[in-house]
């Protein structure tokens, strides 16, 4: 695993859990099974072994996160860019479903394709496309009414 698939897998859980302790300790637990993974199967796609372990880590943690109530902090070093609303995100990681949320961590945050992601999941690629394209749907709505709101537009 390289350092750019360590960051990876700090953002999916970032991402995903909105919260910075559970975040870091998601992180060390999907590395460590990813590595395993590759010592296992030295000839899997690094991306593939990445959504597996992922997936697998969310499933433990996910009871144990109240989707939409971020618990971040500044002080545990995770920046977020100045001018960057985490708003619509936090809207969208509280009303998306399981599915349709890690689709979009995997493919439009890490850059991970489809076919990887279904590797990984052990789906069709299909699937992933139809759960993608449902879950932009629904970030994009929840995009626009942030965007109408800050160029003062009342929506009607």
């Amino acid at each position: 695993m390289t350092e750019a698939d360590i960051k990876s897998i700090a953002l999916f859980f970032y991402f995903a859990l909105l919260d910075d302790k559970k975040a870091i300790e998601a992180s060390s637990q999907a590395l460590a099974l990813c590595l395993e993974k590759k010592k296992r199967h030295p000839e899997i796609n690094s991306s593939i072994a990445l959504v597996a372990g992922t997936k697998a880590v969310w499933d433990k943690f996910k009871t144990r996160v109240a989707r939409g109530r971020p618990n971040t902090s500044v002080e545990s070093g995770w920046l977020i860019p100045d001018g960057v609303d985490l708003g619509p995100w936090r809207e969208f990681q509280k009303t998306a479903s399981e599915d349709e949320l890690l689709t979009v961590i995997w493919s439009k945050i890490l850059k991970i394709n489809d076919q990887e992601i279904s590797e990984g999941l052990g789906i069709t690629s299909g699937t992933i496309r139809y759960r993608l394209g449902r879950a932009l749907r629904k970030l994009g709505t929840m995009t626009q009414g942030v965007s109408k709101l800050k160029h003062g537009s009342t929506g009607k």
